[in-house]
């Protein structure tokens, strides 16, 4: 029981209940099967829709701002400011390299200690290097309100960082998750002794990432707040400048992170309900393949993350 059978994101897992029964040479190979094309558009349009109205809005963007007189002082933004020019798209290119990586390791080379290696790489420079800026988790909210709000111009490079990785996990499934997310290499990091949680109450906490997903996305389409960010977990870890509450969630999910595998990655991430939906249906996913599997039960008994089933559990 090492890294070849029981290697897998806790993502990745979590969206392939049924790879212990698959094998990737069971049916040939559709490379235009409807479901996989529909996604494929879908993906493709919303970043080409936001591009668009980003390329509308430059025109308002060469206008200085308006004049309200001598005495206005125009507020400061809370937000830290997104990088531009070429070191935006360095951000992206790098976040392609990990990405490429974690498909690479899942699929090929099925090493637990190089996934481990990249999911440290992506805390150092996703995580404390950049901030958690720009973060593909809170990019949801700026697609949304861009998608209602044609004022509301969104980046191209942030547009990226949100499609990239939806594009990946149909290609090779939630790679995104396995060692690229900062968020999820943390609660990695720190398992120290994971214990079981029930199939029952893991598949109903699975269920809060969707009424997450779903309020987070009405709030950013009506324009009342970021919810996402206004409760992210992680980012005052790398950025130390959160607000006391903040902390104390924080502190709490990384104590509940050394005993249970990715709680918040199973239980709120947003994205990473997006992303359990397209995985569904991507081209290759991780699988523990019929002529290396001896079914001895051991990766299913030794799995953090409850993903792995046996046959009969469907």
């Amino acid at each position: 029981m090492r890294s070849g059978h029981e290697m897998r994101s806790g993502h990745e897992m979590r969206s392939g209940h049924e790879n212990h029964e698959r094998h990737e040479s069971a049916a040939p190979f559709r490379l235009f099967h409807v479901p996989h094309v529909l996604l494929v558009l879908f993906v493709l349009w919303v970043p080409l829709l936001l591009a668009s109205n980003a390329q509308a809005a430059k025109i308002e963007q060469r206008f200085p701002p308006p004049d309200f007189g001598p005495d206005y002082v125009f507020p400061e933004s809370q937000q830290l400011p997104a990088r531009v020019g070429w070191l935006a798209w360095m951000d992206a290119g790098v976040l392609v390299a990990a990405l490429s990586a974690a498909a690479w390791i899942a699929l090929r080379r099925r090493s637990r200690r190089e996934m481990f290696w990249l999911s440290l790489f992506s805390v150092l420079y996703f995580g404390f290097y950049r901030k958690g800026c720009v973060c593909p988790i809170g990019a949801i909210q700026n697609i949304t309100l861009a998608l209602f709000d044609p004022t509301y111009v969104v980046p191209l490079f942030v547009i990226a960082f949100f499609a990239l990785p939806l594009a990946f996990a149909v290609a090779f499934g939630r790679v995104f998750c396995s060692g690229v997310c900062p968020l999820g290499a943390v609660q990695d990091l720190v398992m120290i002794r994971p214990l079981k949680v029930p199939r029952g109450l893991d598949e109903g906490l699975g269920l809060l990432r969707y009424f997450y997903l779903g309020l987070a996305v009405l709030l950013a389409a009506m324009g009342t707040r970021f919810f996402i960010c206004q409760y992210d977990p992680f980012v005052g870890f790398f950025r130390f400048n959160a607000r006391f509450w903040i902390w104390v969630w924080s502190v709490a999910l990384v104590l509940l992170s050394m005993f249970v595998g990715r709680p918040y990655c199973r239980y709120l991430c947003p994205y990473g309900a997006l992303l359990g939906m397209l995985s569904r249906f991507s081209f290759r996913r991780v699988t523990i393949t019929p002529d290396k599997c001896v079914v001895c039960g051991l990766c299913t008994d030794a799995c953090a993350f409850g993903a792995i089933r046996e046959k009969d559990e469907g």
